[in-house]
């Protein structure tokens, strides 16, 4: 498969199996992430793989967000490691968009192996931050919900095919 079918396949998944992500593949998931391009490689961003009946029921618990997943990563960045130019006026700091470039590898390592995926951001970080006892420089960013798709409900929402056409999308100067 194209990297461009790949992406046209690829689909926001909120209703999942109860199949187990395999261990191998869980691996190469979290490689792709790993080798991902960061700011200046400064590679802030930090995965927490939630996978135990434990840390799963809390997620739960928390937010809608982890849709019965079996694997729900964490993605987040650490705060003193973020890209943070000073040579010119602005307030930019590279650790939502370090770990959005590292969620993107990660849900099309897992799209190739034939898992579904949810990035979701609808919860307050913060509350979840504190319930998971993280350091005071450690920031959530997304939640990627990882599994096998249900063969039901694990489908497209009737949304996914609707894109703007490329002259909306792209402009030529």
């Amino acid at each position: 498969m194209s990297f461009i079918e790949l992406a046209r396949n690829r689909f926001s998944c909120r209703s999942f199996s109860e199949q187990e992500v395999e261990p191998e593949k869980l691996l190469q998931i979290l490689e792709a992430g790993r080798i991902a391009p960061t700011a200046v490689n400064g590679q802030p961003v930090i995965i927490k793989v939630l996978q135990s009946p434990e840390a799963l029921k809390k997620i739960r618990g928390i937010t809608r967000m982890a849709y019965n997943a079996p694997v729900v990563l964490m993605v987040c960045y650490d705060e003193n490691k973020v890209y943070s130019p000073t040579t010119y006026m602005d307030d930019f700091k590279s650790g939502i968009m370090d770990s959005s470039i590292v969620a993107t590898s990660m849900m099309m390592q897992a799209t190739e192996l034939g898992l579904g995926t949810l990035w979701a951001r609808g919860f307050s970080a913060a509350h979840i931050e504190h319930e998971f006892g993280f350091p005071e420089n450690i920031k959530l960013a997304c939640l990627l919900d990882i599994g096998y798709a249900d063969p039901v409900n694990g489908v497209p929402s009737p949304r996914h095919d609707l894109r703007k056409p490329l002259n909306e999308f792209a402009e030529k100067l």
